[in-house]
């Protein structure tokens, strides 16, 4: 029987009703396959995924193929965004066997759970083929299977095994990236358009090189221009589907709309600028609606699809904008929005803007667009709530805090903090990744990484000692349970059943947690001066180096880690000083210098010995040793240290 209907999951009830006996990733559901000698079907996918459900509507919904599933295959159902470390091990597997991926991730395993053969999207009459295929070859020629297996494992070993320790070199040359990107649309080369978050942060950290900053700013208007965001409602969709940045594909990602959040917010921070606040003040604004009513934590995603069809929430008929708008409103909009006869797809209009104006035409044509948006139906929320993308969350609004000066936003980044540290962590130091009613799923490197990250984002903004204190609690922790020492890098999660431990390293639309956490390692380290801490660091930069050169686009949050590790930076220590006077030393300061806001006596080292109550005191430091105090924020910043 199919039992995905007991499933918290959004995307695996999606498939609560097909004829196929579904189960859920377990161990008792391997030791099934074990026992009755089957081989297994490997379902990956997540509730915001398109072809996910056109997959779930066209084949999985066949009873000839879910007969054929159920006599001969253990059909296991995974929502990625519960287990990111079974994804990222199958889809380890497709990248190597096929060079490319994505989702529906479909895989055949051994009824141990080693792989034999993984795709992605397959039409009924495929995967029947693919299934018939692989049960005859496990019924007539199992050891050919046995064969496969082995020697697929035995290279994925002797690979892993290769791995050379070497100095991790800085690329930050224009003329080494410029094969990487499109200078013609911005962003990097390929047919669809990711906005990826690192990418935009590396280049608008090096925007003082022209190429670089004309690429930046080229990017960033065309994803604040065009079809990327939802120019209505506010939130940015996952990517777009063609070069120009045209159309997008219409679902909402959390991590992507809490990165583009801290995106906007430090380019708009580094050149003294807000041009891009009302664009972040509308995500914002958006995200916190839906919060609101998901018991103050942010859901995972919002689908692409509404009861029309991909898209139609979206997007606007021809005959919508005839019908509801003035002629006067009409040209407005051929004009503002790019609603003209050549940008017509699929006979609808996606709504660009040019350009943001008050004027009263601008007021009516938006409010007209908004009440038809309104008469359709809202697309489906994932309400899960994913510790990791929560805390990536907290990072936004305190980058948004810092940027526009807004106090507002980080009193709901602190809070946002507080209830994540209560849903979703122990006092023994141990981290959930979502927190079902009566489900629980362990937190993976992932969860431990992004937490402490802002944790120590927040601890450079107010109340030092206590949140640099508690992140150094969870750094040790997360040593103590992820950290491999012959591989000189941390394991994504505990899980025992995979058929190998699964090291993320690759900066993908997510950092990868090795980079976020041996970012993290560095920061502790300037708090603590625990070289413990920064070997560790330096050690999973050894182990990346070779990597990164061949590679640059998929390391950049490692680049910037070895440009902050290589250049001298201020540490400003505060005290007696208000978090306005705080924020606006962020405004001052040079990009890679550290504040810290203390509040009370500490033991952490750069710490010690420096709070006196009632009395304003600045301490300039780095890591060799501190100044005596100076009293204003303007001497501060002249000082050389």
């Amino acid at each position: 029987m199919n039992e995905l209907n007991a499933s918290n999951s959004a995307y695996l009830k999606h498939h609560a009703q097909n004829p196929i006996h579904w189960k859920t990733w377990s161990d008792k559901t391997l030791e099934t396959a074990l026992i009755e000698n089957k081989l297994i079907i490997l379902s990956i996918g997540y509730s915001a995924c398109h072809w996910c459900h056109v997959m779930e509507k066209e084949t999985f919904s066949n009873h000839q193929i879910a007969s054929l599933m159920n006599e001969h295959f253990i059909s296991i159902k995974v929502d990625r965004e519960e287990h990111p470390d079974v994804d990222n091990a199958y889809m380890d597997f497709i990248m190597e066997t096929k060079g490319n991926g994505g989702w529906p991730l479909n895989c055949i395993l051994m009824p141990d759970g080693k792989p034999l053969y993984a795709g992605t999207y397959f039409k009924p009459t495929e995967w029947m083929q693919l299934l018939n295929r692989f049960r005859n070859l496990h019924d007539q020629h199992p050891e050919s299977l046995v064969d496969f297996s082995r020697q697929y494992l035995q290279h994925s070993l002797e690979l892993s095994q290769k791995t050379k320790k070497g100095d991790f070199n800085f690329i930050g040359s224009f003329s080494e990236w410029s094969y990487f990107l499109d200078i013609k649309n911005g962003g990097i080369n390929s047919n669809q358009k990711f906005p990826l978050p690192t990418v935009l942060y590396f280049s608008i950290l090096l925007g003082k090189s022209k190429d670089w900053s004309i690429f930046t700013n080229l990017t960033l208007e065309k994803i604040a221009q065009r079809g990327l965001f939802d120019h209505l409602e506010g939130g940015f969709f996952r990517y777009c589907v063609d070069q120009k940045w045209n159309i997008p594909h219409f679902e909402k990602m959390l991590y992507d709309n809490a990165q583009m959040i801290s995106v906007f917010s430090v380019f708009d921070l580094l050149n003294n600028d807000i041009k891009y606040e009302f664009l972040v003040r509308k995500t914002i604004d958006y995200w916190l609606e839906l919060s609101s009513k998901n018991q103050q934590l942010f859901p995972a995603s919002i689908d692409a699809d509404n009861n029309d069809g991909e898209g139609a929430y979206y997007v606007f008929k021809k005959s919508e904008i005839e019908e509801n708008l003035s002629h006067q409103e009409q040209n407005y909009c051929q004009s503002n929005f790019n609603m003209t006869q050549d940008m017509l797809w699929e006979n609808t209009w996606h709504m660009h803007r040019i350009k943001y104006e008050n004027s009263e035409i601008a007021k009516k044509t938006i409010s007209k667009l908004e009440k038809i948006r309104k008469g359709k139906s809202f697309p489906a929320i994932d309400k899960k709530a994913i510790c990791s993308w929560n805390c990536m969350m907290v990072i936004g609004l305190l980058d948004s805090s810092i940027a526009y000066k807004n106090t507002g936003w980080l009193d709901k980044a602190e809070n946002l903090l507080h209830i994540v540290l209560k849903r979703f962590t122990n006092n023994k130091y141990q981290c959930n990744r979502l927190v079902y009613v009566d489900n629980i799923i362990e937190g993976t490197l992932e969860d431990y990484a992004w937490l402490i990250s802002a944790t120590i984002k927040i601890g450079k903004i107010k109340n030092s000692s206590y949140w640099f204190k508690l992140s150094a609690h969870w750094i040790e922790a997360t040593i103590s349970k992820f950290w491999v020492k012959d591989k000189s890098l941390f394991k994504l999660s505990s899980e025992q059943t995979l058929f190998k431990e699964v090291f993320e390293i690759e900066d993908q639309v997510i950092p990868s947690s090795n980079s976020v956490m041996a970012s993290n390692l560095h920061e502790i380290y300037k708090i603590t001066y625990d070289k413990s801490f920064l070997k560790i660091c330096k050690d999973m930069l050894s182990v990346i180096g070779l990597n990164a050169e061949k590679s640059p686009s998929n390391f950049t949050n490692w680049m910037l880690l070895s440009r902050e590790l290589n250049s001298p930076k201020k540490q400003y220590i505060l005290i007696g000083f208000s978090v306005e006077e705080l924020l606006e030393l962020y405004h001052q300061k040079e990009p890679l210098d550290d504040v810290y806001l203390l509040e009370k006596n500490s033991d952490l080292t750069i710490f010690k010995e420096k709070y006196k109550p009632n009395k304003k005191n600045i301490f300039i430091c780095n890591e060799k040793f501190c100044m005596p105090a100076v009293l204003s924020i303007k001497e501060a910043v002249s000082l050389e240290i």
